[in-house]
């Protein structure tokens, strides 16, 4: 028979730690807007989340937090990747346009060669 174990939840977070966490995720969705994705907040949420999609393809997109890790804030998805550290936005945003490029692009029809921005390749 299993055991069962159980584990603590983490411990709410600090006003100003959620104040430093909305900051993060606003610098991320910055970044993610200059390269042309589409963001939601999701502030009031447990954990607070940004949704990150393409207009085209709204359907398919990703949960990004913010998570505390012994060296630092890091960028993380829901599905558990670690993006990039809260201190490389920009790599954080790459990462992740890099992860959903393809996916967009085959949503859109376009395949996955030629992907950039938003990952939809004009048809030729």
């Amino acid at each position: 028979m299993a055991r069962v174990v159980y584990v603590p939840a983490a411990p709410p977070l600090s006003a100003w730690e959620t104040w430093r966490l909305r900051r993060r995720l606003d610098a991320l969705r910055r970044a993610l807007h200059r390269e042309g994705w589409a963001t939601k907040r999701r502030y009031d949420d447990v954990p607070r989340l940004l949704q990150v999609y393409a207009e085209q393809a709204p359907h398919i997109g990703e949960s990004v937090t913010v998570v505390r890790e012994l060296h630092g804030w890091w960028y993380v998805t829901s599905s558990g990747v670690h993006l990039a550290p809260c201190t490389n936005v920009e790599e954080a945003a790459g990462e992740l346009a890099a992860w959903l490029a393809p996916w967009v692009s085959a949503a859109l029809g376009h395949g996955t060669d030629g992907v950039g921005g938003v990952g939809a390749a004009e048809p030729q």
